[in-house]
């Protein structure tokens, strides 16, 4: 008899439910993000493309908010924000969350390739690192083909040339420009042009994008020869990231890891060629090394950075030297 009265109600419960009603869906995850760079910057148009790409393919369940860059959060505090819970996430300079995790900085000192660097293991190992500092690392956007450059107020002949010079790094370039005997001194991307401009620096060090336009007035030779490799990590605090459905985020880090990679660094081809073409209609003159000077050059960089990497994290340090370097 029970039983049958509560089938009975049942079915008079579904003769209330109006045919055609809606499924209600899962509500689309978002987060708020900040960037190292405004949207305006060579850069920072890379990163909104990039945005507007994941916002794309994962219309209806994932979405970012881009906030803005350093005028709406400074350069350097942006990883410490994410952290702490300020803000949601970041695309930032690995080196800027070298005070967080002690060889965030690495991942500029390579000479693989991306793919190189996925198959080594290298992301899921970094992520580890990460997370045990208090942030979700996602992933990379990977400029493989873009090197660095020192760029100088007045040119140079010879490398011995750049001895005692002040220069302008951020913090994974610090250790090369102290063994090419320079004296670097770090400062934010914003800071380079008034630096230039007041005598503060006598060069700087960045990639080639934007810099004939931007520092223009400023710059009287830069060195041909570039090193290390560009990469910006994709930063998200704990908490903001457990709140997107486990399935949502195995999406993200997805297209973050294995979708967008070559999408990003074959976009980045023609600007990049463009700006070398830029720097040269200049009229900036570019210090070339012989193949031996380019050797030493090389060399030199690369066993500072490694050398700094593995006197703060031995263990950590040569693990991921064999990831990154072939």
């Amino acid at each position: 008899m029970k039983k049958s009265l509560t089938i009975s109600i049942a079915l008079l419960g579904m003769l209330f439910v109006p045919f055609g009603s809606p499924v209600v869906e899962a509500a689309e995850s978002k987060i708020k993000m900040v960037t190292m760079l405004p949207a305006k910057h060579p850069v920072g148009k890379s990163f909104g493309g990039f945005i507007k790409r994941i916002n794309t393919a994962l219309k209806g369940e994932f979405n970012i908010d881009w906030r803005g860059g350093p005028e709406t959060v400074p350069q350097f505090k942006q990883p410490n924000a994410v952290r702490l819970g300020s803000v949601d996430a970041t695309i930032t300079s690995p080196s800027y969350v070298n005070g967080i995790l002690n060889v965030s900085g690495v991942s500029n000192y390579s000479n693989k390739t991306y793919n190189e660097r996925k198959a080594a293991g290298f992301h899921d190992y970094f992520a580890k690192l990460h997370k045990a500092k208090g942030l979700i690392y996602v992933g990379e956007l990977p400029m493989s083909n873009k090197s660095f450059h020192i760029f100088l107020k007045n040119p140079i002949k010879k490398l011995d040339e750049l001895k005692g010079l002040k220069i302008r790094v951020f913090p994974a370039i610090a250790p090369a420009v102290k063994a090419l005997g320079a004296h670097p001194v770090v400062l934010p991307m914003p800071a380079i042009y008034t630096s230039m401009e007041r005598g503060v620096v006598k060069g700087f060090v960045t990639g080639i994008p934007g810099v004939a336009k931007m520092y223009k007035g400023v710059l009287g030779g830069w060195i041909h020869e570039g090193f290390y490799t560009a990469v910006f990590h994709f930063l998200v605090n704990p908490k903001s990231w457990a709140k997107i459905p486990a399935a949502t985020r195995a999406k993200v880090v997805n297209y973050v890891r294995n979708v967008d990679p070559p999408i990003f660094e074959a976009k980045w081809k023609p600007i990049i060629d463009a700006n070398y073409k830029a720097v040269k209609v200049a009229k900036i003159p570019a210090t070339k090394f012989s193949t031996a000077g380019t050797a030493r050059y090389n060399k030199t960089v690369y066993d500072a950075a490694w050398a700094a990497v593995k006197k703060k994290a031995p263990i950590e340090g040569a693990k991921l030297e064999k990831m990154l370097m072939k």
